[in-house]
């Protein structure tokens, strides 16, 4: 089972490509030489004294020297530290291209939308027992390693097609660049290091959907997960399980949980029968809205068709697996408001003429449609589910 990073995962987004900072840059002054101590002609030294004495090393110099005459390299933190003083630079490998990024260099002004800055977390990105170090900054900003004595640049914000984030996922850190702000298709790359600075592991995650009319997946859109196609349920469950990202159920249970935050000022418009009244009519016309696993644990179909003998009669009819819900006319429409249909419903009609009703609300959004049940003045509704264009 996947586990999760505190449930969530944990994204820096903004900036623009790190241009600035990363062309013209010097190279840090790293393991320059350190001076030798004085002639034992003019001073003896002991064996003793030799082991305690201190060497001298230059300021910007990536290794010490131990007691033993070994070279001890320094440590991720000194490393880091010195980066963020602007005392060395990190070294940035892109496509075979080597260059240096300064901290100074880079924009830190709070205010702007592409200012970096250090960041509090502390992660073992590369899965190498040590935590990197993060910068907050543009399209998720950037993350650094210290090995070998010097800070390079473990990954970086892409742009909007490849934002910067990670994630706990099988028990180790991946990292991810992921492409979701733009219409057709939600793709995330994973990258799994080791520590060496080179990915053992990298694969996708995908829906695309390029034709969707509503630039919503479906049950047709192409769904992919490390090069296989699976289908829209296991790259839901995917989604739930690493991101905890809503289900399409879910999902659209969130969308109507908003939608009587606000009163609907729209003209009430009664039925009367009036062209008024049709014309706001037509605006629900929907031949086949589906759903799934219903509040009361049904999957089915809603439908407002007009009827083909030129009336202006409507058929609103929610089949499901049960049967159906109702199978009601345009006629059983009270009045509508703005997006919302108000349905008197006679569930059961005696001899006598009398009538038991149930009342519901329609709401129509285009991509998707709500149905909730209420009482008699259409007040306290209860949400029944969610029906989508295409599901």
């Amino acid at each position: 089972m996947t586990r999760l990073l505190n449930k969530k995962i944990i994204t820096k987004s903004i900036g623009v490509v790190l241009a600035v900072g990363i062309t013209g840059c010097s190279s840090p002054n790293i393991g320059s030489k350190s001076e030798s101590v004085n002639d034992s002609s003019t001073q003896e030294i002991s064996a003793v004294d030799t082991a305690n004495e201190e060497i001298s090393e230059d300021s910007n110099s990536a290794a010490t020297a131990s007691t033993d005459g070994s070279e001890q390299t320094k440590g991720s933190e000194e490393l880091y530290e010195e980066f963020i003083n602007g005392d060395i630079s990190a070294t940035c490998i892109y496509e075979g291209t080597e260059s240096q990024i300064w901290f100074k260099d880079l924009p830190q002004d709070p205010e702007e939308w592409d200012s970096y800055s250090v960041s509090d977390e502390k992660v073992d990105l590369d899965n190498d027992g040590e935590d990197e170090l993060i910068l907050n900054g543009p399209y998720g900003g950037m993350y650094l390693d210290a090995r070998d004595g010097q800070v390079y640049v473990l990954a970086q914000g892409e742009g909007t097609a490849g934002e910067l984030s990670y994630i706990e996922y099988e028990d180790s850190i991946y990292i991810i660049h992921r492409d979701t702000s733009h219409g057709g298709r939600k793709i995330y790359r994973f990258d799994l290091y080791d520590g060496s600075g080179e990915a053992v592991e990298s694969f996708d995650l995908s829906a695309e959907y390029w034709d969707a009319e509503y630039d919503m997946y479906d049950s047709d859109s192409d769904f992919t997960f490390k090069g296989e196609s699976i289908t829209m349920e296991e790259y839901e469950k995917l989604m739930k399980d690493i991101f905890d990202i809503p289900t399409k159920i879910e999902y659209g249970a969130q969308l109507a949980s908003l939608e009587f935050q606000y009163d609907d000022d729209s003209e009430k418009i009664i039925n009367d029968g009036s062209d008024t009244f049709y014309d706001a009519m037509e605006a629900f016309y929907a031949e086949e809205y589906t759903y799934k696993q219903s509040t009361d644990g049904l999957d089915g179909t809603l439908s407002i068709i007009q009827e083909l003998d030129n009336s202006r009669e409507y058929s609103i009819d929610d089949n499901n697996s049960n049967g159906y819900r109702f199978i009601a006319l345009g006629s059983n429409v009270e009045y509508i408001k703005g997006d919302r249909l108000y349905l008197k419903y006679p569930e059961t009609v005696y001899e006598d003429g009398t009538a038991v009703y149930t009342y519901y609300i329609i709401v129509h959004h285009g991509s998707h449609i709500f149905l909730f049940e209420t009482d008699e003045n259409y007040e306290n509704p209860e949400y029944i589910y969610t029906a989508w264009y295409k599901y």
